[in-house]
């Protein structure tokens, strides 16, 4: 099947579809062919030179490489900025799912692009919620008309995944007004010259250092001054990285920055979090559409290149190789969206959000990885691509809470309580849906695999070193779980056939995985038992 009809099938076989909100499977459809229209055109086609060409800095300022610019002027005048903002700004309104759905098409034809872009949503979703009306009425038609782009910036040199250690300080004058000064790093789109402005988004320290993240606050912090001179923001440098070369990654210094605070002092990090939850689907989304890339072009190369008197797709392990790409780029793309259907339970929402942003991520690798393992020789060179989807998955599994850091939040934070017991119920409400007596066997099995694995976690006074098998197993009885929802679709013909195949060979080659990771959860309470 062709990209568009996978992405609908999985949307109606997981609760993307609206038609009360009049996005039905055919208006969804005609709306995400004319996108990825525009896309192949203007998108996709300035991805490998402005990847070769990179970002520099030219006289302070950073320059993004051609066509980027262009790109993003076509972008904003067709109006494509507008379909995940709400209609009451003036934004097309797209349903969550949805919007994973174009964000899934956008990456995986440029993700720098794409990241340039993305941030938007939450920026707004914070503004809306923590901004004064005087905030929210000058800050959100610039985002909304394209003029202004965002930044999220939180990380520093001493700070990465310990917010508490923030150095960067917000204070306040006798008139009332805020000025930030310190420096941030691995700021995404930290400068550019897409937008007419850019706003930051700054969590900075308004208590003292001893308060940790208690003392931190979010400001909205723009380039620009209002009489259009440079704020006291230096773009400092350029990281020069594996891969995404033609998105500007920075080091910004503050250096007394006009700001305004968002929200109450102290409120930075819950403020964060609604931007950093938008931000970690976002990024599960990347995944999904790196593996999905990644499996169409392995697919078409081997349907062509010959080996032995046949194609090699028909050769046993290149073929084994093409299905476990499409049945994990089929079940991450169903974790992701059905996660963004459900992100109004904020119990499960936030069980689901890290998990899907692990799994699809470490998808993303595995299916590029096996994209170059298809190409032979011709994998490893830039001739066809898969060499950059390769390099730019890799970064998804450490920005945005990194896959071990999310992991570790899982064992502590998530196990236990009314998170789990939602995860859970979604868990048991796909068991009901089950379409076989192997799905169900497969998923309960799993089901129990888990819930063992999990009380071992529980019991374990430091549950670090088995923080990512959990994790790992967790994703896998999701994308389970997912899986049972994309058989029991209402699909006949070749869509139907293909939906079997791969979930059979879901459950003899992947699944089975369950249990080592669960002996791999336990081996720490077994060996404390042995000792005893």
């Amino acid at each position: 099947m062709d990209r568009i009809s996978d992405i609908v099938l999985t949307l109606a076989a997981t609760g993307g579809l609206s038609a009360a909100a009049h996005w039905d499977a055919a208006a969804t459809e005609s709306v995400l062919l004319a996108y990825k229209e525009f896309i192949d055109t203007e998108v996709a086609p300035g991805n490998g030179p402005a990847d070769r060409a990179g970002c520099r800095i030219v006289d302070g300022r950073v320059r993004v490489p051609s066509p980027l610019p262009q790109t993003y002027k076509s972008y904003v005048d067709l109006g494509w900025h507008l379909l995940p903002l709400p209609v009451s700004i003036g934004g097309i309104g797209a349903p969550s799912p949805i919007c994973c759905a174009g964000a899934e098409l956008l990456a995986g034809a440029n993700h720098a692009f794409q990241m340039l872009v993305g941030l938007v949503p939450g920026a707004i979703g914070v503004i809306e919620r923590f901004g004064t009306q005087a905030q929210q009425d000058a800050l959100i038609p610039e985002l909304t008309a394209g003029t202004t782009l965002a930044t999220m910036c939180l990380t520093e040199a001493d700070a990465g995944s310990d917010l508490g250690a923030i150095r960067t300080s917000g204070t306040r004058n006798e008139a009332g007004d805020w000025t930030l000064s310190g420096e941030k790093i691995f700021i995404s789109g930290g400068d550019q010259d897409l937008s007419d402005a850019i706003v930051h988004l700054v969590l900075a320290r308004t208590g003292a250092p001893a308060e940790g993240v208690k003392g931190l606050s979010l400001f909205a912090c723009h380039a620009q001054r209002s009489d259009g001179s440079r704020n006291s923001i230096e773009v400092v440098r350029i990281e020069e990285k594996l891969g995404l070369h033609a998105s500007p990654t920075c080091q910004l210094r503050f250096a007394g920055a006009d700001a305004q605070l968002l929200g109450q002092p102290g409120d930075g990090l819950k403020a964060m979090f609604v931007m950093m939850n938008h931000a970690r689907l976002d990024v599960a989304v990347q995944g999904v559409a790196h593996a999905a890339q990644a499996h169409a072009l392995a697919s078409a190369y081997a349907d062509q290149r010959r080996q032995g008197g046949r194609v090699i797709a028909r050769h046993g392990d290149v073929a084994r190789m093409l299905a476990e790409m499409d049945a994990l780029t089929l079940g991450a793309r169903a974790m992701g969206y059905r996660a963004a259907a459900l992100l109004e339970d904020a119990d499960l929402a936030a069980f689901l959000t890290p998990v899907c942003k692990v799994f699809c991520t470490d998808t993303a690798s595995r299916v590029a990885d096996l994209g170059i393992q298809v190409l032979g020789g011709y994998g490893y060179l830039p001739e066809y691509g898969m060499e950059q989807i390769w390099r730019d998955a890799r970064v998804t599994r450490l920005y945005e809470g990194t896959n071990g850091v999310l992991a570790m939040t899982l064992v502590r934070r998530l196990l236990g309580g009314a998170s789990e017991t939602a995860f859970l119920e979604e868990i048991d409400q796909a068991l009901s849906l089950s379409s076989s007596t192997q799905a169900h066997t497969g998923l309960a099995q799993l089901r129990a695999d888990w819930v063992a694995a999990a009380a071992a976690v529980r019991a374990i006074p430091e549950p670090g070193m088995v923080a990512a098998p959990l994790m790992a197993l967790t994703g896998l009885l999701y994308f389970g779980a997912c899986w049972v929802r994309l058989e029991a679709a209402q699909i006949s013909g070749e869509q139907a056939e293909r939906m079997a195949r791969l979930g059979q060979f879901v459950r003899d080659a992947l699944l089975p995985d369950a249990a080592a990771l669960r002996i791999r959860c336990q081996a720490p309470r077994r060996a404390e038992n042995e000792d005893g």
